[in-house]
């Protein structure tokens, strides 16, 4: 688990390991560049060519330092393309002159290189791109280039969502930013390095001023059961969906949630696929009309309600009067949250939305920057009174005012009926009652990277099926 920090925090690291430790800004600076080296060679041959853009600040001060210490290791087909400021800072000047007295080559203008060292902007940029940075911007995004960029990718920060440098791959200092992972912004970033530039350990310990954290799947723990458990203390999940035109969702939310280790699962769904259902779901799984959930349901320890069930107004009806019973645990998913009026009576309710979900949850269609999606995100939960796992480039889970980030980059997972497994296997995790719920997260994103490297290319019953070895 790692604090994610803000663009003031990363300043003020900074600014302490100055004044606090008295490392000198350029020792920081130079520690910086000679790490990130260590990491470029590996991709550099001797006429590897490399073109190094620097804007007029310290991050640009980076990409000089780095330009600098690659002509010193003798790698000599690289350039500098450093636009003209009114002024720059004095770090930036002084790596300047450096190179320049090396007589590395500058160019006029972004130009063909196998490398791109992306140095236009740091941390300090506050809203949106001048135009002349927003027109460099666009020209390294429309060559081809493999982009590096040094502390994040150039345009990218906490207030303001802009349209930002492409990066292959992203060395950034110190600790990850928030901004890299704000809702659409993973993107930019590609492959991201942590390196520390000497920063003393206080400094990198120091807890941000937002509980937003980053989490690896590697962090799941595997399903351990109690030498006394049975099917009824491994818990009992409902799964309520289903309709004339979509048969498959609900069946696959039962069976993950079966196989992600839930002692009993019964489907509540429509009567006229009961029969499909039943046989597509096996022994193992109950199936039963809609109606008679409202005599049991008071026997599940967690009920998933939505996938596959349709927006009709049979539908619509039947999330109200189920949001309406004392449930220990709601899941809503799919159509249900789309129907949800925000009334609810479960102990406890997580909602598992997309992104266009998310929408009409937050009744926002855009956000002006990456505070504000956080901020949407912990208000729309709050007013809800839910747990919220938002399925993005990301994936983001919010309770109160706390959120985890599983930072999956598996496009795989991008599978018709992906998210009804997820939603199958949080319902399981949540009836079990022992384990964190960012749990479920991280075994669908550990799943889906077994299923892609065993099979390659997978149906949503393949990964079920290896969801439960792992499990």
């Amino acid at each position: 688990m790692e604090y994610l920090k803000g663009d003031a925090e990363c300043k003020r690291a900074d600014k302490i390991s100055q004044e606090r430790f008295s490392i000198p800004s350029l020792s920081l600076m130079e520690e910086a560049a000679l790490l990130s080296f260590m990491e470029l060679k590996q991709k550099l041959k001797k006429d590897t060519s490399v073109l190094f853009l620097a804007g007029g600040g310290n991050n640009g001060a980076d990409s000089l330092a780095l330009a600098r210490i690659c002509r010193i290791n003798g790698y000599g087909n690289i350039r500098i393309y450093a636009p003209d400021y009114p002024s720059r800072s004095r770090e930036n000047e002084i790596q300047l002159e450096c190179c320049r007295a090396l007589s590395i080559p500058f160019a006029e203008d972004i130009v063909p290189s196998d490398i791109l060292i992306d140095g236009l902007l740091g941390v300090g940029i506050k809203g949106s791109l001048r135009e002349r940075e927003a027109e460099i911007i666009e020209k390294v995004n429309e060559k081809d280039f493999y982009v590096i960029s040094v502390d994040l990718p150039s345009g990218l920060c906490d207030s303001c969502f802009n349209n930002a440098v492409i990066a292959d791959e992203t060395y950034t200092f110190g600790s990850r930013k928030r901004c890299m992972y704000a809702l659409g912004n993973r993107k930019y970033c590609g492959k991201i390095s942590v390196l520390n530039p000497s920063f003393p350990q206080e400094v990198l310990n120091d807890i941000p001023s937002r509980d937003i954290s980053l989490h690896d799947a590697s962090e799941y723990g595997r399903l351990t059961l109690e030498s006394d458990d049975y099917k009824v203390t491994r818990g009992r999940v409902a799964v309520i969906g289903g309709s004339t035109g979509y048969v498959g969702a609900v069946r696959l939310s039962a069976k993950a949630a079966l196989k992600a280790g839930s002692g009993m699962v019964t489907v509540f769904t429509d009567e006229n696929i009961i029969s499909l259902v039943s046989l597509d779901c096996g022994a193992s799984v109950m199936v039963r009309p809609f109606e008679d959930f409202f005599a049991m349901h008071d026997s599940f320890d967690a009920v998933l309600l939505g996938p596959g069930l349709g927006r009709e107004e049979r539908a619509r009806l039947l999330v109200e009067r189920i949001a309406a019973l004392h449930l220990r645990t709601l899941v809503l998913d799919a159509d249900a949250i789309r129907l949800f009026d925000g009334k609810c009576n479960a102990d406890h309710l997580v909602l598992t939305p997309h992104v266009g979900e998310f929408r009409t949850l937050s009744g926002k269609d855009r956000y002006a920057s990456p505070d504000e999606f956080y901020d949407t995100l912990i208000e729309t939960g709050h007013r809800l009174g839910a747990v919220i796992i938002l399925k993005a480039d990301a994936v983001y889970l919010c309770e109160e005012k706390r959120i985890r980030i599983v930072d999956g980059q598996n496009p795989y997972l991008g599978t018709a009926g992906s998210g009804d497994i997820l939603s199958g296997i949080t319902a399981s995790i949540a009836a079990l009652g022992r384990e964190d719920i960012i749990n479920a997260v991280m075994l669908h994103q550990l799943s889906g990277f077994e299923a892609h490297e065993k099979l390659g290319c997978y149906t949503s019953d393949e990964l079920i099926d290896i969801m439960g070895a792992i499990r």
